[in-house]
């Protein structure tokens, strides 16, 4: 297929990719495991016309130079911080591009500004933003407002709906909050929308708890089965932003919206730690990048902890609903302490790294006893929390 469209030079790379030289262009890197993974789905002329658009994408394109060319083509495109991160060191798949410039929209989720062509996108980048002379916020806002004038495909079925296109950008619905509140027919209440993929955005009607739940269950699959996966939470829908949405006390979603939570997180803090795991490697610099792990309960329930261990001189922390604070010469001497209690023991010794995200917490060297003492006061058992 690479061969059969404008006659680039095609080399296979190690690590299931292909080199591709494009006549009058630099040499480009076209990643294909999400491609095969997406394309194994569809057959006959749908998968012919995926992957010719697969190649296409991968063609050269000249960056708009001037605001007035650059700004019809920009729209939102809304991604995981992990996918911040693998771009800003040339990991994301086909990522020969500058690094390109976000602003958080939710937890663990940015908004990025896409420079959009026929069959491919780019991303502005705040070098392209200086060449255009205009801020990060105001080609945001411009971006939102071309998603606003476009067409908004929703497909309802009872208290859930749908919402298709335009193609590769679903998702980006999420940065334009108050067009999804104000679907055509409206919802009975509080209305939550999903995005477990990037070209997937469902909405629900939180009056209807069964469905709700169903949702939920469906998206959290959806995101752990996904190739380019976004998030699995519930974000709550108002004119003005989006937030998670927190189910009340005794909700039936309560439990699977806090599990969403936590398996995004864990999934990014995943990416994060083998990401600085490479790159300590890479510079020799000597830090423990701790692991968020997760408990699942069989009532559905879960919550998070990551280990602090004392003989560590330099390390890193995500933050956790737990801290297991442990030492290796005295075994019994561990303590388990809630994170917020932790901050309020130890906040002297936890600094939070603003150039992280998702966030971390530094600790150098070790703790004295004022620090030991006030953390044991502070200490729960290492159970389920309620």
């Amino acid at each position: 297929m690479a061969r059969e469209i404008g006659g680039p030079k095609v080399r296979r790379l190690d690590g299931f990719a292909l080199r591709i030289e494009w006549p009058g262009g630099g040499p480009v890197t076209m990643n294909l495991q999400n491609i095969y993974a997406e394309a194994r789905q569809l057959d006959g002329d749908e998968r012919a016309e995926y992957l010719r658009r697969a190649v296409l994408g991968m063609a050269p394109h000249d960056r708009p130079a001037e605001w007035n060319v650059a700004a019809p083509l920009l729209l939102p495109a809304v991604r995981s911080v992990s996918w911040s991160n693998a771009a800003s060191v040339g990991a994301e798949p086909g990522a020969s591009a500058p690094i390109p410039f976000g602003k958080p929209l939710a937890p663990f989720i940015k908004v990025a500004c896409a420079i959009d062509f026929e069959h491919s996108m780019t991303f502005a980048t705040p070098e392209d933003l200086a060449a255009w002379g205009v801020t990060d916020d105001e080609a945001l806002r411009t971006a939102t407002a071309n998603l606003a004038r476009m067409p908004m495909e929703v497909s309802r079925a009872g208290p859930t709906a749908m919402v298709r296109g335009p193609d590769g950008y679903a998702s980006s619905w999420l940065a334009v909050p108050a067009m999804l509140s104000r679907i055509p027919g409206g919802f009975g209440g509080s209305v939550i929308a999903l995005a477990p993929t990037r070209d997937l955005l469902v909405l629900a009607d939180t009056d209807d708890s069964e469905a709700t739940v169903r949702v939920l269950d469906l998206a959290l699959e959806g995101y752990q089965e996904a190739p380019r996966q976004l998030s699995p939470v519930p974000y709550l829908i108002s004119e003005t932003g989006i937030e998670p949405w927190a189910p009340p006390p005794g909700h039936p979603a309560r439990s699977a919206a806090a599990r969403a939570a936590r398996d995004l997180a864990a999934a990014e803090y995943g990416q994060q730690t083998a990401m600085l795991g490479e790159l300590f490697a890479k510079t020799g610099e000597d830090v423990h990048v701790a692991n968020y792990m997760l408990m699942h309960e069989e009532d559905g329930s879960s919550w998070s902890w990551a280990a602090w261990n004392r003989q560590v001189a330099n390390g890193l922390l995500p933050r956790a609903d737990m801290l297991i604070i442990g030492d290796n010469d005295d075994p019994d001497a561990m303590i388990t302490v809630r994170w917020e209690d932790a901050l309020r023991a130890a906040g002297h010794v936890l600094r939070e790294e603003p150039a992280y995200d998702p966030p971390r917490w530094r600790y150098r060297g070790g703790l004295d006893g004022d620090t030991l003492a006030s953390l044991r006061a502070h200490a729960v058992p290492l159970r389920r929390l309620g």
